[in-house]
């Protein structure tokens, strides 16, 4: 089951699908909806929206820098995205499913928009080949990796700590 599945991610790579399709589609899904939401050609313009979409998608997915920063940095933003669930249920098992206290404080605000600033900021490295440029760098891939979920770790249970642990209410 698993070489077939492999074959049939190998038989779409070769068909473009991971390198136009897919980022053709993300493109045309979030330049209509910046489109729709904005009203930038008036009320009910959906016609409009969708063929300015529609040719904007179609020029960045033939540009090839456009593309390979595109499908460097999408992993990292799934990467992020899986942290952030993961810290979200954590939280919420600590806190006895009063997530709304703990993303309220400042130290989460904060905390948050710096590792949302680190995240976007790694995945711009290493998805545009900075990385590869840059060949004096004395840590692997791996040791960046450890090193952010260390770092990760130890923010989350200092926010943890200074939030004061557990709140639940008692009937």
């Amino acid at each position: 089951m698993t070489m077939n599945l492999m074959a049939g991610v190998e038989i779409l790579r070769g068909m473009g699908f991971f390198d136009f399709f897919l980022p053709f589609l993300l493109f045309f899904a979030i330049i209509y909806a910046a489109l729709d939401k904005t009203k930038v050609f008036g009320e009910d313009k959906k016609d409009i929206n969708a063929i300015v979409a529609l040719v904007i998608a179609l020029i960045a997915s033939t540009t090839g820098w456009v593309i390979k920063g595109v499908t460097g940095f999408l992993p990292w933003v799934g990467f992020v995205a899986l942290i952030v669930v993961a810290f979200l249920m954590l939280a919420a098992m600590v806190y006895g499913g009063n997530v709304d206290e703990l993303v309220k404080s400042p130290v989460v605000k904060y905390g948050g928009l710096l590792f949302v600033v680190i995240a976007i900021g790694v995945g711009l490295y290493y998805g545009l080949g900075f990385d590869k440029a840059v060949s004096t760098s004395f840590l692997s891939d791996e040791d960046v990796a450890l090193l952010l979920m260390i770092g990760i770790g130890i923010g989350a249970f200092a926010i943890i700590v200074k939030s004061g642990g557990s709140t639940s209410k008692s009937s």
